[in-house]
């Protein structure tokens, strides 16, 4: 009994050690893939921030993912970002672009595939576009922000996720010519310029355009902040200054003052009546916001640096 019990005892002890050098010599993959720009000098496409003027009907998808288990999918998606994140919906003849795709070794679209096992992918041929023959949307996409996410996973289930920021997600804008003008005089260079204890004087005007789909204007919002965190709801690093609204939102909840004039509105006289404050402990660095909305729902917005004197 002695004997068996001995011999019992020292195969335990070996299973044990050798179940230990595997885990040493082989350890448990449990990293998700890296979503990264596809060169140190580039930025992943679309950037943070992009604006995609109206020349423009397309935005490249640009980047890399890398894993040494080997990355098995990669999935973009796409969607309005135009009321933060509760996606309500606008009934009019413009349509939000939406994209869902998935790049796998087994996808049928040829633009879609990639090399089985592959620990680097590089995705630098895709576009997504919003008019013309290969087009996602079926009629006119409405202008404005548009959120996009990528994420990956590998060939073991490990998946990038928000949690540890390993998805890449940001904002960019989609401009369209029949989207409200916003036209704004440079006080030097591409800044404006401004001086504590002072308001914001702005030489400029927000309008209706003159395209054959422009519409009246709806909603003008005008802020200025410590730093564009991209219309965020839940965005970190921006401390709102000063701001100023006309008209009422047709995707957040803010109402402004009434328009004189919904064709037109004339910031300098606009601000002079409703100004913007600068504090006397304001940074020299500062960003200004115009957010302007159409009545069906197009979004046209820019950002504009201000020093602060």
């Amino acid at each position: 009994m002695k004997f068996q019990f001995n011999t019992i005892l020292i195969l335990l002890a070996t299973l044990l050690t050798m179940a230990s050098c595997g885990e040493s010599e082989n350890p448990a993959d449990l990293v998700s893939p890296k979503i990264s720009a596809i060169s140190a000098s580039t930025s992943i496409q679309p950037a943070a921030g992009q604006l995609f003027p109206p020349t423009l009907t397309a935005a490249p998808v640009m980047l890399k993912v890398n894993d040494p288990s080997g990355v098995n999918e990669i999935l973009l998606d796409i969607h309005g970002g135009f009321d933060g994140h509760s996606h309500g919906r606008l009934n009019t003849n413009f349509e939000r672009l939406s994209v869902r795709k998935i790049f796998s070794a087994t996808a049928s679209d040829p633009k879609l595939k990639i090399e089985a096992g592959a620990t680097e992918v590089v995705l630098d041929h895709f576009k997504v576009s919003w008019a013309g023959a290969n087009s996602s949307v079926s009629g006119n996409v409405i202008a404005g922000p548009y959120h996009i996410t990528i994420s990956a996973t590998d060939a073991l289930g490990n998946q990038t996720s928000f949690a540890n920021a390993s998805n890449y997600h940001t904002t960019f804008y989609i401009q369209r010519p029949y989207a409200p003008v916003i036209d704004l005089e440079m006080s030097s260079g591409n800044s404006l310029s401004a001086k504590k204890g002072l308001s914001l004087s702005l030489n400029g005007k927000i309008a209706k355009g003159d395209d054959p789909l422009s519409s009246d204007l709806a909603f003008v919002w005008v802020r200025l902040a410590t730093q564009d965190n991209l219309d965020e709801k839940d965005g970190e690093g921006e401390v709102l200054i000063s701001q100023q609204m006309w008209g009422k939102s047709n995707w957040r909840s803010l109402t402004g003052k009434s328009f004189s004039n919904t064709l037109e509105l004339d910031l300098q006289t606009s601000l002079v009546q409703n100004p913007i404050q600068i504090p006397s402990s304001a940074p020299n660095d500062l960003v200004l916001i115009i957010w302007a909305e159409d009545i069906v729902g197009n979004v046209s917005r820019m950002v504009y640096p201000v020093k602060v004197l």
